[in-house]
């Protein structure tokens, strides 16, 4: 996956720590968008590769998008175990590692886990899990992403529990800015993968 030349080093005070354990579906709170890309899936696999991070992830609903990425292992945000960090438009950072990345002809899941948030709004997601998956459909392509999040136990609303907290980060977040900014990043794919 083409990703942004860093034009920056670590920021001050950075450390690099673990991912955080994956929970089991049950611990998650999810939302999921979908697109139809009028392209056929080889082409887009193609074009969603060259496309930097930064023109897929754009700025929207009042959230911030990918400015500019720097790897923190070798072989870069690709294969599984791969991570890198990013930088935002509002100069807040995550960390983001590969968990799945499987390509058939017809079939594309791209599965990375999120954390280490810089930005006070995230205080209280304990980590984040996107999964991209495209799938041939003739000649266009279908692409869904899922993204989920686990909260803190001890942090509003996550000591509420998964039923209540999770209900209520839907609520005020997911179904609200968080689907808005996922629909730009769709779009922003929908029309890179369509442009090329």
């Amino acid at each position: 996956m083409s990703e942004t030349v860093a034009a920056r080093g670590l920021p001050p005070g950075f450390v690099e720590t673990p991912h955080p354990p994956v929970a089991g579906p049950a611990k998650l709170v999810s939302h999921v968008e979908s697109v139809v890309i009028e392209r056929p899936f080889a082409q887009v696999v193609a074009a969603v590769d060259a496309l930097p991070l930064s023109r897929r992830h754009p700025a929207a609903a009042g959230l911030p998008g990918v400015a500019d990425t720097l790897a923190l292992t070798p072989d870069g945000f690709g294969p599984v175990g791969g991570r890198h960090l990013v930088f935002l438009t509002d100069d807040t950072t995550v960390v983001e590692q590969v968990l799945e990345n499987t390509r058939t002809a017809a079939d594309w899941r791209f599965r990375y886990q999120v954390w280490g948030y810089t930005t006070a709004a995230a205080k209280p997601l304990r980590y984040g899990l996107g999964d991209f998956h495209y799938v041939a459909d003739g000649e266009r392509t279908l692409l869904t992403w899922t993204y989920s999040f686990e909260l803190k136990g001890d942090a509003f609303p996550g000591f509420l529990g998964v039923g209540l907290g999770g209900f209520l980060l839907k609520l005020a977040f997911l179904n609200g800015p968080y689907a808005s900014w996922m629909k730009a990043g769709l779009a922003a794919i929908k029309a890179g993968a369509e442009g090329a």
